[in-house]
């Protein structure tokens, strides 16, 4: 009898940090989640729906199982938030849609054009790449200069205080709210040479039904990691 192949490892995402896993399901509903590192947990069904779930782990944790539309899953933790997506394929993590790969490059393209001529952050041009809510907090922000007191001490697209030297869009992943979040690994450095390792962001992009795909936050993964909009929040509330 030939030996059964494993299940191929598919790029899972755990608190939206990439991470290797695969999923094995048993007849009676439960399922365990291999991760790459060794780590394993299995899943007992306790409530199931058409698309909604609830499962419990081996530690006694329940979790919220949301299926969607494309066969892709949702865990979330009932209590501490903890969120994983395991693609239905194993290559169902990594494709962009066609649109939302043009707006990062696009901005891209934009953000090494515009370190050429030193001064003030000009994002009128980039306004239909934004949701509204982000855009208006950018043009505010990046306008900020020292003398107001405070000011946005990194470049957003980088999330470093260097320039930019290449980016690279490595691959996309749904959440539960159809929005999709797509990972850039940004080279930063100076004049032209890059540093290592290469910074890590995530960008959320959010469907429209006649702009198409905007992009609504940014988050910085790195420890610890922080989102775009609450950052430039905080420095408009703040008092000085």
């Amino acid at each position: 009898m030939p030996p059964v192949a494993a299940e191929p490892w598919k790029t899972c995402w755990f608190n939206d940090q990439p991470m290797a896993c695969r999923d094995r399901h048993q007849g009676d509903g439960s399922l365990t989640i291999e991760w790459r590192d060794g780590l394993a947990m299995t899943y007992t069904l306790v409530r199931e729906g058409a698309t909604r779930s609830t499962l419990r782990d081996s530690l006694g944790g329940l979790w919220q199982r949301e299926v969607l539309v494309q066969g892709n899953a949702v865990f979330t933790h009932a209590q501490n938030g903890n969120r994983i997506v395991v693609p239905l394929r194993a290559d169902a993590g990594l494709a962009c849609p066609a649109a939302v790969r043009a707006q990062i490059d696009g901005l891209y393209r934009w953000q090494l054009a515009r370190q050429e001529h030193p001064g003030p952050i000009a994002m009128g041009s980039q306004r239909d790449r934004f949701t509204p809510e982000l855009f208006s907090l950018l043009e505010r922000a990046v306008a900020l200069t020292p003398a107001d007191g405070r000011f946005v001490d990194f470049d957003p697209f980088s999330g470093t205080q260097a320039s930019t030297v290449g980016a690279t869009l490595q691959g996309c992943r749904p959440d539960q709210a159809g929005r999709l979040m797509a990972r850039v690994a940004v080279r930063a450095g100076l004049r032209g040479r890059a540093a290592e390792p290469a910074q890590q962001l995530g960008y959320v992009l959010r469907p429209t039904p006649k702009a198409g795909w905007r992009i609504a936050d940014i988050v910085y993964l790195r420890e610890p990691s922080f989102r775009l909009s609450r950052y430039l929040k905080e420095l408009m509330e703040q008092r000085l």
